[in-house]
């Protein structure tokens, strides 16, 4: 009879497990960074004589839980943070890129329509080189033009400023995450297996590696204990943090003048240059380059619109009989600016005819030419754009795939929790039945004398 209710007692005992496990599973299930947990039952046998080694001196005493399984793959999961370290390089790099290209305006108060407006206001004097008002409208297309392009250079410098401001956000919360990491590690080694707080520190474990993993790539290497060793890139990149160690390493950032930036690991006295190849500091870094290199571009615009201006106007005579002035000032896209006030400085004639010299603006327009210039630079954001938007498309659309393919493993299923809710509701309640029945008979007994 005392078997009889140590067998429900086990039973109630275990499937309360067993249901906790579910109701654990179904609270989280749309909670990122869960993986479902599976309650292992198994046989409990009690000694029935001395000689319990045999299997035929134990007796079956009813169920035990034997354990709490976090049911995840390592092969699935891997590949999935892999995924996250290229989308995030991939959408950081489409959307600065973009900016980028919104920085380059190009509408009608653009760079572009008002170095235009320099010739056509140029073509309009030629017809009419003395009059005042048309002079003095060449010099406002100027003025125009250095006002675009000022503001451009100015526009290029905020994207800028804001990708140096995100990345140096982006690498504190990687330092943060490593030292949270590190925690981690250690309580992973002292964690009983099989229970309930060890699957939840694996899981904290995983979402720290995946919050790492939007910012940079890495590479994850796991211990018999479960703890984490994480490389930046590859397996032959610098040491993050050592699954053995209580401290990690430390990423910095530096920052040059025209926004671009170097990355370095420090990590057991050892410091190493790197540079990231996924992840959103990689795209950070491909977006501050190329930004950079468009600023560098602005300025030579801007230069060689000042020499190109100010080289035209001396070969004419102004109004006053002397050499054209210096109409244009500014040695970068930030310092243009126009310096002649008096229409008159213009310098349209040449020594056979009054507009000789206009006539001759429209050479500025070849190959060398401000304007061919900023075409080019224009039309070639436009294609690096295009390209960034379709790697961004492609890239996120592994990353679903590679967490899919994790989810279908580790994602929870309510149907499939139903099914084992009532499974197991069913188990408890024969368990329970079990208890009632033995006190009943029991009772009976006693009822006997």
């Amino acid at each position: 009879m005392t078997d009889l209710l140590s067998i429900g007692k086990s039973g109630v005992l275990a499937y309360q497990s067993a249901l906790a496990g579910i109701s654990e599973n179904v609270v989280n299930a749309n909670n990122d960074g869960f993986a479902k947990r599976q309650v292992t039952m198994k046989e409990q046998y009690t000694a029935a004589g001395p000689a319990f080694l045999y299997r035929g001196a134990g007796s079956f005493n009813g169920v035990q839980a034997a354990d709490v399984a976090r049911v995840w793959d390592q092969y699935s999961a891997f590949k999935a943070w892999g995924a996250n370290s290229d989308n995030s390089q991939a959408s950081t790099r489409s959307q600065f890129f973009a900016q980028i290209q919104d920085s380059l305006d190009n509408g009608d108060s653009g760079v572009g329509v008002k170095l235009t407006g320099i010739f056509t206001a140029g073509n309009s004097l030629a017809a009419n080189p003395t009059d005042t008002t048309l002079r003095q409208s060449l010099l406002y297309a100027l003025q125009d033009a250095s006002g675009a392009i000022n503001k451009t250079a100015a526009n290029l410098v905020k994207v800028s400023a804001t990708i140096s401001s995100q990345a140096s956000e982006a690498v504190g919360q990687v330092n943060d995450a490593l030292t949270a990491l590190a925690r981690i590690n250690l309580s992973l080694k002292t964690a009983p297996q099989g229970t309930s707080g060890r699957a939840s520190l694996e899981d904290q474990r995983d979402t720290i590696i995946g919050t790492i993993s939007d910012k940079i790539g890495i590479d994850v290497t796991l211990d018999t204990y479960g703890s984490a060793t994480l490389r930046m890139n590859d397996t032959g990149g610098p040491v993050l943090l050592d699954g053995g160690s209580a401290l990690s390493g430390l990423v910095s950032l530096s920052l040059a003048a025209n926004g671009t930036f170097n990355m370095s690991v420090a990590n057991d006295g050892t410091t190493s240059a790197v540079s990231p190849t996924s992840g959103a500091l990689a795209g950070y870094a491909e977006a501050a380059n190329q930004i950079a290199g468009r600023r560098s571009q602005l300025d030579t615009l801007a230069a060689n619109l000042v020499q190109q201006i100010n080289t035209w106007n001396a070969q004419g005579t102004d109004l006053n009989g002397n050499p054209g002035a210096v109409l244009m000032t500014g040695t970068d896209a930030a310092s243009l600016g126009v310096s002649a006030t008096d229409p008159s400085l213009i310098g349209a004639a040449t020594a056979t005819s009054p507009n000789g010299n206009l006539l001759t603006l429209s050479a500025l327009r070849g190959a060398n030419g401000a304007e061919t210039s900023w075409r080019t630079m224009v039309n070639d954001q436009a294609l690096r754009v295009q390209s960034a938007k379709t790697l961004a498309t492609s890239a996120a659309a592994a990353k679903d795939g590679a967490y899919s393919a994790l989810d279908n493993v580790s994602g929870v299923d309510l149907d499939t929790e139903a099914a084992q809710l009532m499974h197991f509701q069913q188990a408890y309640s024969a368990s329970a039945k079990i208890i009632q029945t033995a006190r009943e008979t029991l009772q009976a007994i006693f009822d006997l004398f």
